[in-house]
């Protein structure tokens, strides 16, 4: 019945008349209704990471690239508009190839108190920083190098829709096809008899498709929203099996229904924000824990700005139901592997402890009429005891020029998934940006 519901909404879109209430709509300038305006801009950007390789005690360039995006916004009058980002990059690969990188390539329409939008899109649910625990509609990549965080989220085609009354805002999304998170095992290298097999997701049949609603508040002093989400999380789980006296490891989906909410209002100069999520993944047979247990996770922060200074701390907190600890390693081989990957799920899924407490920050100071920016962004799991920060400082020298120098160092024990990304992802950076 609920999918029934969600599939109306979005078939409507298509038969009522008027004006968009779209989040990032361009605002209508024009008095023809068929006039076609359009506007193209993007960047070109160089950027080199360089970071340790703790079993050479020295340094490599661990990425290096130059990109150029061109963003290209069209407007129809006031029936609706269209967006595309084209990313030209080049691959850090022995080839040296160049690949093109369609990231975003949507149409907009917009129908009295309906709107819709379908094609590529990147959808970023919640009210948090940084990280957002009823964000399930788009994949992510821990592997990407980029100063911008942006840039770790994956599109998808899906069709998003919005329903506007008064306060309210009832959002649709359709994902008809699965498209998953980049796992960070790339690069780990596999003992003998180990081997990586093909990745086990949905086919495109409807029935496996994903479907979420949203209902937003937008009131004069608090905003919020309730949501829900029934299909397959883009972080895939690890499940293996035998062959040819080989194990082949591969990723495999699961499906989750997700009830979130998520606030923000003000206190004084203080502004506060809130995110909750649970989580109940569609449990079936289980041998390698590819599948999470379920979970609620919530965040709580507070943010100030200061003329040129600002600060966003949060509590990031987690629960985990019927956790269990691992067994006890033993000494033959095949127990030994199947608690390896059980433990690469837990580190997957965020379960390697019942209960996990975080916090994070990000203070940023402008300076010299805004065109030096410092910023830190920090996580601290005490849980865990893993730990993230990204120091960056930013400089316009020019005009629509300008260089960006940090690092990204994650730090963790070794059975976690900072201890494990430290090796490959931890590396200071310098980037040249020229704007268009």
């Amino acid at each position: 019945m609920l999918n029934k519901l969600i599939l109306i909404l979005l078939l409507t879109t298509f038969s009522l008349p008027a004006q968009s209430l779209f989040d990032d709509a361009l605002q209508e300038d024009s008095s023809s209704s068929t006039a076609l305006n359009y506007e193209l801009n993007g960047y070109v950007r160089g950027d080199i990471y360089v970071g340790p390789v703790p079993e050479k005690s020295g340094y490599e360039t661990k990425d290096r690239y130059g990109e150029a995006v061109f963003k290209l916004r069209l407007r129809k009058g006031q029936w609706g508009d269209a967006y595309s980002e084209l990313r030209f990059r080049n691959n850090n690969d022995e080839s040296s190839t160049s690949t093109f990188i369609l990231r975003e390539a949507y149409v907009n329409a917009y129908t009295g108190p309906f709107d819709m939008r379908i094609g590529q899109q990147v959808v970023q649910w919640g009210k948090a920083d940084g990280y957002n625990p009823t964000n399930v509609i788009t994949p992510i990549n821990l592997l990407i190098f980029s100063p911008d965080e942006d840039d770790r989220r994956i599109s998808n085609i899906l069709i998003r829709s919005y329903y506007n009354w008064s306060e309210f805002r009832l959002e649709a999304i359709w994902i008809p096809v699965y498209e998953p998170s980049v796992l960070p095992f790339t690069n780990v290298q596999l003992p003998d008899g180990i081997q990586r097999g093909e990745a086990d997701y949905p086919n495109e049949e409807i029935k496996h498709s994903s479907l979420a609603l949203k209902l937003h508040f937008e009131g004069t002093s608090v905003d919020g929203s309730l949501s829900y989400y029934n299909g397959f999380l883009p972080m895939p789980g690890l499940s293996a099996f035998t062959e040819n006296n080989n194990l082949n490891i591969y990723p495999s989906a699961y499906r989750v229904q997700m009830v979130g909410a998520d606030f923000s209002t003000t206190i004084g100069a203080f502004g506060l924000r809130g995110e909750f999520a649970y989580r109940k993944p569609d449990k079936k047979e289980n041998t390698w824990q590819s599948i999470p247990h379920r979970q609620v996770e919530y965040i709580l922060g507070l943010d100030r700005e200061c003329g040129n200074f600002s600060l966003i701390v949060q509590y990031i907190g987690k629960h985990v139901f019927e956790y269990k600890d691992l067994p006890q390693i033993r000494q033959s081989r095949p127990e030994f592997i199947k608690y390896k990957i059980a433990l690469w799920n837990r580190m997957l899924s965020g379960q390697l402890k019942e209960w996990s407490n975080a916090i994070s920050f990000r203070p940023a100071l402008k300076c010299f009429h805004e065109t030096l920016e410092l910023e830190l962004l920090g996580l601290i799991n005490f849980s865990t005891k893993e730990i993230f920060i990204k120091p960056k400082i930013s400089y316009d020298f020019a005009d629509d020029l300008r260089v960006t120098a940090g690092a990204q160092i994650y730090h963790g024990l070794e059975d976690t998934l900072f201890g494990m990304l430290d090796e490959y992802r931890s590396a200071g950076f310098v980037e040249l940006r020229a704007s268009f």
